[in-house]
């Protein structure tokens, strides 16, 4: 280089192309709301005094019209997904994002107008749906601060009356240039160049530049220049230009094997840790997992890898001393390249899509591996069906984690403090895997979080009541060898948990009865059977296939509960037993292990 050139940093883009549908325009709004029916959809049971209200006063101010109240629902529970016989809708409340879809998409192109009310906080997201839909979604944002409890009946009355104006302007106002006529998307994916008087001020651009387009997660990442990315690429197997089958949420991102090898190098990875990237992002772009809303929704979630098998001994991640902290390549490097897939193939922006308050955990996520040497039961992977040669990956959405020594509700038992002995012990790591029993005892919708436990009429099911609570058990492991010296196997702890409570069979209301008798004979739930059913006898309250046990940490450590969502096909018709996706690693070349 001579006295005046200058230096240019040539890096790789590490954002994806996105799936993209072709334009589609709004239809017509109404002229006037007299003489139309209109559907007034709810979307979660916390809106639905809201809605009954303002269902009144709108059928006050337009006798000539009919306002049907209808069950909208919302991502996989949606059933309604036409409004033929319907001059327009009404949809809402939208106070949160749980999953990567928006039912008026398919309203609206079915021809039937109409307006999705939203809170102010979740509104950015309907038009990123729109977006990838190339459909405009046309919202109302309610004037409210914040959301009501169902007792401040008099809020949702006001909210009502102050809101009917503005709904009735998005039933009727004209269409706008961008809603009849919508374009698709331009973006530019071409490799990146940054100039500079020297390497630092090249390195500087770069860096600027990633962090303002939210290419980063807010901190400094390495330049994935070409060579870079061809190094990390001798990590697998795997074609560069392998697509993934799915793709990213929440922008819906095309997914190729280079892509996640950029990401990885901005991440600070080393090629042999790309087979296990890979295979989480793989996991991520199921259609099968909900990785939406691990990612994207209000609750500021927390995915948690969890790497099993003699690649994470091969490649040095930490499963002792602060294995969820800093500290480890390997656990960091793993953790933050998923993340960054997120942030750069779902096209994820933490303006809109960081929950409400957001997590430290989201920059690496809760990326650990098991303490296989100092625990005296078989790994995860082999109660899954795995062998001890195998490596795998499980992810999981975790939305709470219980444990840290501090003497409190959610405090677990450690091995160095706050340690009670073997029985209390074990009787506290039921008591936080079962969680409370309060709503199983009033068993009445008071607010969004009743909605996965209730029929159609309001009552509970009997699945539901025994299996509504995902736990996964990070067990220290001088914990696991007290248990195991008193002869508990993995088996037996969850059987210990699953018996835990158990509740008086006459002491169930008789739909609950009949519920739980046909569970019963359907033999799905472990430590529940017909002979139970009967006066006298006592149920589970809880399934213990829902709880997944693992073991970590230092000897003398700390046993944590991850409360987890059961992201993995757990709202289908066929969902499993065992709610936890595991899959297993392939492909690596620079380890013994993952090929």
């Amino acid at each position: 280089m001579t006295m005046n050139e200058k230096v240019v940093l040539k890096v790789r883009n590490p954002r994806s192309e996105l799936l993209i549908d072709e334009p589609h325009a709004l239809p017509p709004r109404l002229d006037t709301l007299e003489g139309k029916r209109i559907a007034v959809l709810l979307i979660k049971p916390d809106a639905d005094i809201y809605l009954e209200f303002l269902t009144q006063m709108l059928q006050e101010k337009y006798p000539t019209s009919e306002f049907v109240r209808m069950e909208g629902r919302t991502g996989m529970f949606v059933t309604i997904h036409d409004l033929p016989d319907y001059d327009a809708y009404i949809y809402g409340v939208k106070n949160t994002a749980g999953y990567n879809s928006e039912a008026a998409i398919d309203w609206e192109r079915n021809g039937t107008p109409g307006v999705t009310l939203t809170t102010a906080f979740c509104d950015p997201q309907t038009p990123r749906h729109a977006m990838s839909a190339c459909t405009p979604i046309r919202t109302y944002v309610l004037p409210c601060d914040k959301w009501f409890d169902v007792n401040e009946v008099e809020e949702f009355r006001k909210l009502a009356e102050n809101s009917i104006e503005g709904i009735e302007h998005a039933l009727t106002d004209p269409l706008t240039e961008e809603e009849e006529n919508p374009k698709k998307l331009e973006y530019d994916l071409s490799d990146l160049e940054f100039e500079g008087e020297d390497y630092d001020e090249a390195y500087k651009k770069f860096q600027d530049y990633f962090i303002e387009h939210k290419y980063t997660d807010g901190m400094s990442v390495a330049p994935p220049t070409p060579k870079a990315v061809e190094e990390m690429l001798t990590g697998t197997s795997r074609r560069p230009d392998e697509v993934l089958v799915g793709d990213m949420a929440p922008t819906h991102g095309i997914v190729t094997i280079e892509k996640i090898a950029i990401n990885a190098v901005m991440a600070g990875a080393r090629p042999e840790y790309l087979p296990i990237i890979i295979t989480a992002v793989e996991m991520c772009c199921d259609p099968d997992f909900d990785v939406f809303h691990a990612v994207a929704t209000v609750t500021s979630s927390q995915l948690m890898i969890a790497v099993d098998g003699p690649i994470a001994k091969e490649i040095g991640m930490n499963c002792k001393t602060g294995y969820l902290g800093p500290g480890n390549r390997a656990n960091s490097t793993i953790g933050r390249a998923v993340s960054l897939c997120c942030i750069n193939l779902g096209w994820l922006d933490f303006d809109i899509d960081g929950g409400m308050t957001g997590q430290p955990s989201r920059y690496c996520n809760l990326t650990f591996c098991e303490n296989e040497e100092e625990s005296p039961w078989e790994p995860w992977r082999v109660t899954q069906g795995y062998s001890l040669e195998d490596s795998t990956v499980t992810i999981e959405e975790v939305m709470h984690v219980d444990g840290y020594w501090w003497k409190d509700i959610t405090n677990m038992p450690s091995g160095s403090v706050w340690t009670y002995g073997l029985q209390n012990d074990l009787d506290r790591i039921a008591e936080r895997a079962q969680g409370t029993l309060e709503n199983k005892l009033h068993p009445e919708i008071k607010n969004i979080n009743d909605i996965n436990y209730y029929d159609k009429w309001g009552r509970i099911g009997a699945n539901d009541w025994i299996g509504h609570r995902s736990y996964i058990l990070v067990i220290y492991p001088g914990q696991a060898r007290q248990l195991a010296e008193a002869g508990y196997t993995k088996e037996d702890v969850a059987k210990y948990i699953g018996n835990y409570r158990r509740y008086p069979w006459d002491k169930l209301d008789e739909h609950l009865q009949e519920s739980m008798l046909e569970l019963a004979k359907s033999g799905k739930v472990p430590n529940l059977t017909v002979e139970d059913c009967v006066p006298g006898g006592s149920v589970p309250v809880y399934n213990s296939d829902k709880l997944g046990i693992f073991v970590s940490g230092p000897l003398g450590g700390q046993t944590l509960g991850f409360y987890c969502m059961a992201s993995y096909k757990s709202f289908g018709e066929n969902a499993p037993s065992v709610p936890y996706y595991t899959r297993k690693i392939t492909g690596a070349t620079l380890t013994e292990s993952g090929r």
